[in-house]
């Protein structure tokens, strides 16, 4: 139906984004784009005092939840033999529960920083994966939620494009979007308004890992899924015989023509019912048969 400009990036479960929790200063870069990691290793030293005060009081509490939690366990087992009372088991309990609670926000922010000997910081991977786009260098000021490191863990694909607004009603998901190497995704949304300024819709698709590399330009080829029956040949094999739609046909040693409806076709491909299954469908010097073929048998047979 149409070939659009399209980005390819990762899909969002493919994707982690370490962001920036207090604002603070960039000390030094510890990887570069590409490279391998690991869940915990270093990627950024930062400066941060707010950050390294948030870190350190939930270092403090994580250290508070687990002595709590193994008091908890001792004043179940001193209830169970009669020593203590149960408003002091329920006590220890009410406490634990309340700094669990004040603590549940602490697990990302410690997974993903730890404070050093000197009061800084270090960013650290949360998954295994590859670098993909590291937003700082040495020296940069950041806010509190920048992204500071992208990380692929993963590798499906999506692409976003553009397609003209006289698509309008006629593109939808399920569709199939392909690229010139031949990869082969799904179209996954339309968007339900054109864009006043460049007269476009937005267009979303899934793409099958390997089809491009991340942030690159590609052209995205939207297309009716073929119902059944439907066969897509070479532009070129399709020609009018007789005034009907018309393919040539191998059949044993010779040629056959075969009548076949049109579906839709474009410059380099054809969408064509009306063939058994398994035809050879001749594609080159079919202007040549096309002669052939018009010509009278009495015209053959004289000029034999």
């Amino acid at each position: 139906m149409a070939t659009i400009p399209a980005q390819a990036e990762l899909a969002p479960g493919a994707r982690t984004i370490i962001p920036a929790r207090h604002a603070g200063t960039v000390a030094r870069v510890l990887v570069s784009d590409g490279d391998a990691v690991t869940p915990g290793q270093p990627l950024l030293a930062l400066s941060s005092a707010d950050w390294s005060a948030t870190l350190a009081a939930a270092t403090g509490r994580a250290a508070r939840l687990d002595a709590l939690s193994r008091q908890a366990a001792r004043s179940e087992a001193l209830l169970a033999a009669g020593v203590i009372a149960r408003r002091e088991d329920e006590a220890t309990r009410a406490e634990l529960s309340a700094l669990r609670s004040e603590s549940r926000a602490d697990a990302p922010a410690l997974q993903s920083a730890t404070v050093t000997a000197d009061g800084g910081l270090v960013l650290r991977a949360t998954v295994a994966g590859t670098v993909l786009r590291r937003h700082v260098s040495a020296g940069s000021a950041f806010q509190a939620g920048d992204v500071l490191v992208e990380i692929a863990s993963g590798d499906g694909l999506v692409a976003e494009g553009q397609a003209p607004a006289r698509l309008a009603g006629q593109l939808a998901p399920g569709m199939r979007a392909s690229t010139p190497d031949g990869a082969v995704g799904e179209v996954t949304g339309v968007g339900g308004a054109i864009d006043p300024m460049t007269r476009s819709l937005p267009v979303m698709a899934n793409l099958p890992a390997g089809a491009a590399v991340p942030g690159a330009l590609v052209e995205l080829g939207i297309s009716r899924r073929a119902e059944a029956g439907v066969a897509r040949v070479p532009a070129t094999a399709v020609i009018a015989v007789a005034g009907q739609s018309s393919v040539f046909v191998r059949r044993g040693e010779g040629l056959e023509v075969v009548p076949v409806q049109v579906h839709f076709r474009d410059s380099q491909r054809a969408w064509i019912s009306g063939l058994a299954p398994k035809s050879e469908v001749v594609s080159r010097g079919v202007l040549a048969l096309k002669a052939v073929a018009e010509t009278p048998a009495d015209d053959i047979a004289g000029e034999g």
